[in-house]
C-alpha cells in the first residue's frame, strides 16, 4: 500500500460499500470477486487519493468501482478467463488450508466458468 492522503486498510473482510469521498483500491495478488482480504496476501484499503499508476480495475471483487496498480489491470485485461481459470484453481487447491471456505461462493460471479481440480495441469 502506498499511503497518500486519508488510509484505512480494509482487513479481513469483503467490503460492501465505499464511503463517500474514498476510493476503493487493491494491490496486484490473484483474488477473486468474493475473497476477503488477507487471503494469499490479498490487500484493499479506502483511501481520499489515489496513489500514481492506479487505474480503474475490471476484476469485479466485491461488486464495487476500484482501482490497482495499472499492471495487474493490464494482465487481468490481456486475459481475463486465464486470470480467473487460476483464481479457481487455487480455491480448489487451498480450500483445506483456508478453513474449508469456499471462496467461489458469494454474491460476485464472473459468470459461468466450470473448472476443475485438473484445470492447471490440462492449460499445460
Amino acid at each position: 500500500m502506498i499511503p497518500t492522503g486519508n488510509m484505512h486498510e480494509i482487513s479481513g473482510y469483503r467490503p460492501r460499500s465505499v464511503p463517500k469521498g474514498m476510493l476503493l483500491m487493491h494491490n496486484f495478488i490473484i483474488h477473486g470477486p468474493n475473497w476477503r482480504t488477507g487471503i494469499n496476501g490479498f490487500r484493499a484499503w479506502i483511501d481520499t487519493e489515489m496513489p500514481e499508476g492506479f487505474v480503474p480495475c475490471p476484476c469485479g471483487w466485491a461488486g464495487l468501482p476500484h482501482f490497482s496498480y495499472k499492471e495487474h489491470v493490464q494482465s487481468y485485461r490481456e486475459d481475463p478467463r486465464g486470470y480467473q481459470l487460476r483464481v479457481r484453481y487455487q480455491e480448489l487447491a487451498y480450500a483445506k488450508v483456508w478453513s474449508g471456505e469456499d471462496l467461489s461462493k458469494g454474491p460476485h460471479k464472473w459468470g459461468d466458468l466450470q473448472v476443475s481440480a485438473n484445470t492447471q495441469a490440462e492449460r499445460s
